[in-house]
């Protein structure tokens, strides 16, 4: 007696689809399984912090994609030159986005000069592709909260006064 297995598996229903199922299912995958991982991925966090400093900018960005994003300059930033390799100068911004409403209304709502502390959360990467669901931020850096300090005047800013003259 000859025993041959049964050929009604997955493979031999997909091998036995028309050419033109074949080729849908051959776009499609790939781009359900990037999609999919992507928001996946997006689910965890890379860090959870806070940053301090004065808001520079808040301005809303895109074309098809629009996203909030802003600009911290952060304060009492020095760093030793012999930790950069080639003596570069270090930026003291930090680039953020602002996907939740409410917070997006509470920075608004900073007076100018005002010392801020953002409480976000970097995910590993932007995600910026002008798709549903995945137009959310076009840095790493997620808001989550917002905590407002006092406004701090400028250093050594005297309107109308010339410096007293040495002998």
């Amino acid at each position: 007696m000859d025993v041959t297995p049964s050929r009604s598996g997955f493979l031999d229903r997909f091998w036995s689809m028309p050419w033109q199922a074949k080729l849908i299912a051959f776009i499609l995958l790939p781009i359900a399984i990037i999609f999919g991982g992507t928001l996946l991925l997006d689910q965890f966090n890379f860090s959870v912090g806070t940053r301090t400093g004065t808001m520079d900018k808040l301005s809303k960005k895109g074309i098809i994609c629009w996203t909030v994003e802003g600009q911290l300059a952060l304060r009492n930033f020095a760093r030793s030159s012999e930790l950069r390799a080639n003596r570069d100068q270090i930026d003291n911004t930090f680039y953020f986005s602002v996907p939740d409403k409410e917070v997006q209304k509470q920075l608004e709502a900073v007076d100018p000069g005002s010392t801020i502390t953002l409480e976000y959360k970097q995910k590993l990467f932007a995600l910026d592709w002008p798709l549903p669901l995945l137009c959310v931020r076009r840095t790493q850096f997620e808001i989550t909260g917002v905590r407002v300090g006092q406004v701090t005047p400028p250093d050594d800013l005297t309107v109308g006064r010339s410096p007293p003259r040495t002998p």
